[in-house]
């Protein structure tokens, strides 16, 4: 009775919200939600809890994912508190799905995307929505759970979907490009950074490295089959500090898209795991190499520091002003300044999520975590 009770509600909700108009500014998709789901026979509810009571690997992965923390972080809170009317635009990536959304965006004045035009919705779920980036964004179309076999027993509905892997799949939010006012515009271009590299002449697609390919049990107690990993590496700069044992363990998988080769005085940097500009993304991300030279009692005689990133003006009109990341494979040689005391290089990679001026600037706070360092590595002169 209740079961029905449920999905009689579920089906009237999303009647309620896909009648709603959708909205059109450039026709960008961004500027719409992904369609209301409904939840799948056989569970009672879209949480990624739920899914983690079979999926528990899985589950445990996304926690100590970037995509777990895409509403909560507090530097994108602090981007939305500016231009709070905005806000909904944002919101389409990351809280993706309709259920995520209190309010829908149903249209716009003035073609401004400061002026929306915003209706209640009748199917939302708060605790999804703090999910952010959740399993069913991706999972979950029309009541029915889409994976990589579609032939497990699974308590629910299930259909075999090989697109899930598809680059299009992440295209969907790390693809936006546009100038709406002369200070909100959107500069993520990772898709097309990776449509011009070799990396999609050959077909590796990005999956291959963010999420990759392992041997488990998709489901507990489930036979052993070829899964992906659920962590979406990146700069492996997590959003909270406040993780379990288990989910900091999660990054001992990752591996740097940079590589480090010292050859005498020279440090020779390539872009060679990573199948679009390093780094990628927000603008904010930089990438720090500190290379110095010590002497035979452990002094620093010399040192070298080289930024790696965009650079930009905010205000009055956001532009850029620079840009000198890698492309896939390039190689960027630093020279080090002679000195005759010198017996050894060392060098070591930060990934940059944020400055320390600009964290500051937004409050963060000092916990917020805004670098990891990614690379240590030294070599003897002679």
């Amino acid at each position: 009775m209740r079961k029905t009770s449920i999905a009689a509600l579920g089906v009237a909700c999303a009647l309620a919200v896909a009648s709603l108009a959708k909205v059109r500014i450039f026709g960008y998709w961004w500027e719409n939600p992904l369609p209301y789901q409904t939840i799948p026979q056989g569970l009672s509810s879209l949480s990624a809890a739920q899914c983690g009571v079979c999926h528990l690997e899985i589950y445990q992965e996304w926690k100590a994912s970037v995509h777990a923390h895409a509403l909560s972080d507090r530097q994108f809170q602090a981007e939305m508190a500016k231009e709070p009317t905005a806000a909904w635009l944002c919101l389409n990536c990351h809280t993706p799905l309709e259920n995520q959304l209190a309010t829908v965006a149903v249209g716009v004045k003035n073609g401004s995307t400061h002026q929306p035009i915003l209706k209640k919705n009748p199917g939302f779920d708060r605790a999804l929505s703090e999910e952010g980036v959740t399993c069913a964004v991706c999972h979950l179309r029309d009541g029915v759970v889409m994976g990589p076999w579609g032939d497990s027993r699974a308590p629910h509905p299930v259909r075999k979907d090989p697109t899930l892997i598809n680059e299009e799949n992440c295209a969907s939010c790390h693809q936006a490009t546009a100038r709406y006012t002369d200070i909100l515009v959107c500069t993520f271009d990772t898709a097309n950074e990776w449509r011009e590299s070799s990396y999609a002449r050959e077909g590796r697609s990005c999956t291959h490295c963010h999420m990759p390919a392992v041997k488990r049990p998709v489901a507990v107690g489930g036979p052993v089959r070829t899964s992906r990993r659920h962590l979406f590496f990146g700069s492996k700069i997590p959003k909270e500090r406040l993780l379990s044992e288990a989910e900091w363990r999660s990054y001992d998988l990752y591996s740097s898209g940079l590589s480090v080769e010292i050859a005498g005085d020279k440090v020779v940097l390539k872009n060679a795991g990573a199948g679009h500009l390093l780094p990628t993304g927000d603008p904010e991300r930089f990438i720090l190499v500190k290379a110095e030279l010590v002497d035979a009692a452990g002094r620093v005689v010399a040192r070298r520091v080289h930024r790696i990133g965009q650079r930009w003006e905010w205000s009055p009109k956001a532009r850029k002003l620079g840009d000198n990341r890698l492309k896939p494979l390039e190689e960027r040689v630093l020279t080090l300044p002679a000195n005759k005391d010198a017996v050894r290089v060392r060098v070591l990679v930060e990934n940059w999520r944020i400055s320390d001026q600009n964290a500051a600037y937004h409050k963060l706070g000092d916990d917020y975590p805004r670098f990891a360092v990614v690379i240590q590595t030294e070599k003897q002169l002679h």
